[in-house]
């Protein structure tokens, strides 16, 4: 229970501060999206439960807060928790944590260049794509483990006990 409420709480903080606070003191493009860590956080600990269904709720909770397309963020919440579910127990590893969030933003990006055709009307271009990614991998350096330490502390829960 502690959990569920800590990584609920922590989803709501995170998406005040990404859509409402942060963009006033950061440049454009380097606002973290912290939904992308609490979701490594999920993927990679298994805490709390109900992975995939908390995945999609913070993408979608996103894509309300943003006025993203509705749907865009939820997937590729639940493609990030669906390549990352697989690689936990490697928090054990150290710095581990630290090429989390950048392979999280690989993942993002390969769902917009997957789907850019679908959902864009105008396309947008492989320069702009990957310049925004290589801002947000910088990010997430500094994000991710952030997120972690307040997960930990919030949940009582240490990342690098995950069950295998």
């Amino acid at each position: 229970m502690r959990a569920q409420a800590a990584w609920w709480g922590s989803l709501l903080t995170a998406l005040i501060l990404q859509s409402s606070v942060l963009p006033f003191f950061l440049p454009d493009g380097f606002t973290p999206d912290l939904t992308r860590g609490l979701v490594l956080w999920l993927a990679l600990t298994g805490t709390p439960g109900y992975g995939v269904f908390l995945a999609f709720a913070a993408g979608f909770a996103v894509d309300l807060f943003a006025g993203a397309p509705l749907g865009l963020t939820a997937l590729m919440r639940l493609v990030l928790y669906g390549f990352a579910r697989p690689g936990r127990g490697i928090l054990e590893m150290p710095f581990a944590v630290f090429v989390a969030g950048p392979l999280a933003v690989l993942s993002d990006t390969v769902v917009i260049l997957l789907l850019q055709k679908v959902l864009f009307v105008n396309e947008v271009s492989l320069g702009v794509l990957i310049a925004t990614a290589l801002k947000q991998a910088l990010v997430e350096l500094a994000s991710v483990p952030l997120i972690f330490i307040i997960m930990e502390l919030a949940t009582g829960y240490r990342a690098d006990e995950a069950p295998v």
